[in-house]
């Protein structure tokens, strides 16, 4: 059986984890969205014996908005225990219209080269080729197999 999750939400999963990790008292709650790209959470522990919540948003987008971050926030319906806001987005997302008092998490796992939105694998001997180059070693990979069983 396979998963229902996409694979972006996979990996949204981790870098709220890698964040706010358990260890330090973080509970999780997924506010269920049918998009990918439009993902949310609200956050809670205890400390000292009061319960503290923490809004978190994700966003996929370059320019990035606060869409996902404004649900987290309006299903706390106004908790005086929300100690703060987060949002989530890829590396060099252009994040200059985001308010101050939103705090923002770069991705570890994904990012923006070239306007495009990549993973950024962590493989110790992983390259990127561009479309060009990557059709060029293929032949050329496909020439040195024929070469080997003439």
């Amino acid at each position: 059986m396979g998963s229902s999750r996409d694979v972006m939400q996979i990996f949204a999963e981790r870098e709220v984890r890698a964040q706010f990790r358990s260890i330090d008292g973080w509970k999780y709650i997924h506010l269920g969205s049918s998009d990918a790209q439009d993902m949310s959470y609200v956050l809670s522990r205890t400390v000292f014996g009061r319960n503290e919540f923490a809004a978190v948003g994700l966003s996929f987008e370059e320019v990035p908005s606060e869409q996902s971050l404004t649900k987290a926030v309006l299903s706390l319906n106004g908790s005086k225990n929300l100690k703060s806001r987060y949002l989530i987005v890829p590396k060099s997302a252009d994040v200059s219209g985001i308010p101050e008092t939103v705090r923002v998490i770069f991705m570890d796992s994904f990012g923006f080269v070239d306007g495009n939105l990549v993973w950024l694998t962590k493989k110790k001997n992983a390259r990127q080729y561009p479309a060009t180059q990557t059709q060029q070693v293929s032949e050329t990979a496909a020439t040195a197999v024929e070469s080997r069983s003439a």
